[in-house]
């Protein structure tokens, strides 16, 4: 049996209650009979966490669960004992959590049933109370930037993962909890959150985007670290498997605030630590070393290794005088007033970041964001495919709830593990934990806002299985629509109006996905590669990393999305008699190979597309952009064996590339040199000759 377990199936007016309850599965069933000749047997819950308000009567009944909803079946026992010595077996000796629900306005049950661990005193602790825990240690959030996360409770800004299936703002949050980044004790792996001179925060946690926690009278915040080897605390505390809670007995929460000390007024907390961030790395902060342990020899390439990590500090603390002016001003980040002002703003974006880019692969990013509903980075692990994403959106000036990363699971099978699915034995809609549906739900009714959605390692499973009815939808130009369920079930969920059966995607919704092809990965069918921009993005040297600057935080203003859709072009045919005839030449040359692939005019009217939208005066020619349609829109899809495409593209005797397609762009050299389409053929042709075969 799994761990996890749904409601009872016969709850026909059930209304659940927001948040979650700690409970023990009591010792105890009750035979029941559905219908003529089904058995089935109740169990009950006792709560240990404080409840809903109207669910007080609940603790002298328990809630009540029906086996057959806990991965039994009907008619699975002869007896009462025989089902109590399997319930026992399988949940007697462990928590569980639940929300807690009320069917029919009298009987308390509940729903959403999962099995939690243990505690060495769980027989005996009582009172328990819940801690919002941000994070995992496998997953910390903000990636392990606890200064990102302090900087969203003392601005006001909210931090997700916790909504109202976790959390009942009729309780007061007495802290949080954050996972952040072990830095050899000196802060992590937990951080508690709380104010520093009162009880809780403020009552009101979720809200429009997130949790926000607020200190009362906005009086000062304070932090400490949780000390995991008081193995005496933690072993009175129920850490959730998959909620973002903690159970803590409220006897101990004053444990877990011993030793706060105030936040530093600019939410420093690594340096208030004795940690300084590194400048060049996005996340991986490092120690600020002795003064006489500091190098003052030059570093070479050789010192990379260590990743570059004492040089970096010494050039960010020379690099900062006393005189060096505000490193947010409004100077330099100016609202954009036109496409050029937000490229600008986008390499901006990237040197500040600490970030190394060329230049061709951020114009090709946002022509192909321009251009194509789905745009998708592909490399090696670590080339920055995921980074860009997230440079994009704070160029954009896009808040962090905004720009949403789904992270793909191999389990994923259809469009339901994404968006969710209709329960139609308790008529709700149970929405995926991606949180997909709620973010398209918003979209559409804030569409003067972008939103920027990725699908991470999106091969990890079939996409054309999970991402089946976005393939279809997203190439409509006019009113594309995604289902979340049949409109004929509308008006018969209690939570329809929160989601609607269609959901418009309008143009403020912008796609990107990331892949790494590897040996656990799957590849890209026709499907995909018709309706995507493939973007393989250019590994930079290392040696470069000595040339960048002190990576600095920057905020900019949102840009409105009737801004970013005035950059686009949609009309016209966008390719000129010589770009048509370069396409019928590859195409008459994959016919006379036999190979399986070729242009069809949905591609070539999406190139037409791309080469249209190529900003004036960006330094991007529309010779580059031809050479780049044809890497990412036509070469994506050569592959097979060398019987299949050695007519194609194979090497001589010399090693010189040859074959069917070099000589189609040699016979277009005018339109551009296709330096980027002869490397990939070169790559293929090695491929093929190596091992006999391409991808």
């Amino acid at each position: 049996m799994g761990n996890n377990y749904t409601s009872d199936s016969s709850f026909s007016a059930l209304r659940l209650a927001d948040g979650k309850v700690l409970g023990r599965v009591r010792p105890m069933v009750k035979g029941s009979t559905p219908t003529a000749g089904v058995k089935d047997y109740r169990f009950f819950v006792d709560p240990l966490s404080p409840l809903p308000k109207g669910y007080e009567d609940s603790e002298k009944h328990g809630f009540t669960g029906f086996m057959s909803r806990v991965g039994f079946g009907f008619n699975s026992f002869s007896s009462e004992e025989e089902a109590l010595g399997r319930l026992e077996e399988s949940l007697g000796n462990c928590f569980v959590t639940f929300t807690p629900a009320i069917r029919n306005n009298k009987y308390f049950v509940l729903d959403d049933l999962q099995k939690e661990g243990t505690t060495p005193f769980m027989d005996f602790d009582s009172g328990y109370y819940p801690v919002p825990a941000f994070g995992t240690l496998e997953q910390p959030a903000f990636e392990g930037d606890i200064n990102k996360f302090c900087s969203h409770l003392l601005t006001g800004k909210p931090l997700p993962g916790l909504s109202k299936r976790f959390w009942n703002n009729d309780l007061s949050a007495h802290m949080i909890i954050a996972a952040t980044r072990d830095f050899e004790g000196r802060l992590g792996p937990w951080v508690v959150f709380a104010p520093l001179y009162d009880k809780a925060f403020e009552n009101t946690v979720i809200g429009q985007g997130g949790a926000y926690f607020h200190v009362r009278d906005n009086g000062p915040l304070g932090y400490g670290m949780v000390d995991e080897k008081n193995s005496e605390l933690f072993a009175h505390i129920l850490r959730c498997g998959k909620l973002p809670l903690w159970f803590v007995p409220e006897e101990f929460l004053p444990d877990l605030r011993m030793n706060l000390k105030p936040v530093p007024a600019d939410g420093d907390l690594l340096k208030d630590c004795g940690v300084e961030r590194n400048p060049f790395l996005e996340i991986e902060p490092l120690f600020v070393p002795p003064l006489e342990e500091k190098s003052e020899e030059p570093l070479t390439a050789m010192d990379l290794d260590p990743i570059v990590d004492s040089l970096m500090t010494v050039e960010k603390e020379e690099s900062l005088t006393d005189e060096e002016p505000e490193l947010v001003s409004e100077e330099r980040k100016p609202e954009p007033s036109d496409e050029k002002a937000f490229l600008d703003r986008l390499s901006e974006a990237a040197a500040k970041s600490g970030l190394l880019y060329a230049k061709e692969d951020l114009l090709n990013f946002h022509i192909s964001l321009k251009s194509s509903r789905l745009t998708i980075l592909a490399g090696m692990s670590g080339t920055g495919k995921s980074a860009l994403v997230r440079l994009y959106g704070k160029a954009l000036g896009l808040p962090e709830e905004r720009v949403r990363f789904l992270a793909v699971r191999p389990s994923w099978m259809d469009d339901g593990d994404i968006l969710g699915y209709v329960d139609t034995k308790n008529m709700v809609y149970r929405s995926a934990d991606t949180g997909l549906s709620e973010t398209l739900i918003d979209a559409a009714r804030h569409p003067e806002e972008l939103f920027l959605i990725c699908f991470d390692e999106m091969n990890l499973a079939r996409a054309e299985h999970y991402f089946a009815q976005f393939i279809s939808v997203l190439e409509k130009e006019e009113n594309p629509v995604i289902r979340l369920y049949n409109p004929a079930l509308a008006g018969k969920l209690y939570n329809g109006e929160k989601y609607p059966p269609e959901v418009r995607v309008g143009r403020n919704v912008l796609f990107t996905g990331t892949v790494n092809v590897d040996e656990s990965t799957y590849h890209f069918s026709d499907k995909i590669l018709d309706r995507a921009n493939v973007i393989t993005l250019h590994q930079g040297r290392f040696h470069d990393l000595l040339n960048l600057g002190p990576k600095e935080e920057t905020d900019y203003p949102e840009m409105a999305a009737s801004l970013w859709e005035s950059f686009r072009k949609v009309d016209g045919l966008g390719l000129s008699e010589e770009e048509l005839d370069l396409l019928d030449g590859i195409n008459d040359a994959f016919k006379k190979s036999g190979a399986a692939a070729g242009i069809g005019f949905r591609i070539a009217a999406q190139m037409g597309r791309y080469l249209e939208n190529i900003p004036e005066e960006a330094g991007f020619e529309r010779s580059q952009g031809i050479d780049a349609q044809i890497v990412q829109r036509v070469l994506t899809k050569l592959r097979g064996s060398s019987a299949q495409l050695s007519g194609l593209i194979s090497t001589n005797e010399k090693g010189i590339l040859t074959g069917a397609i070099l000589e189609v762009l040699d016979r277009f050299s005018g339109l551009s040199d296709f330096k980027e389409a002869r490397d990939v053929l070169a790559k293929k042709a090695g491929e093929l000759k190596l091992y006999d075969y391409t991808v």
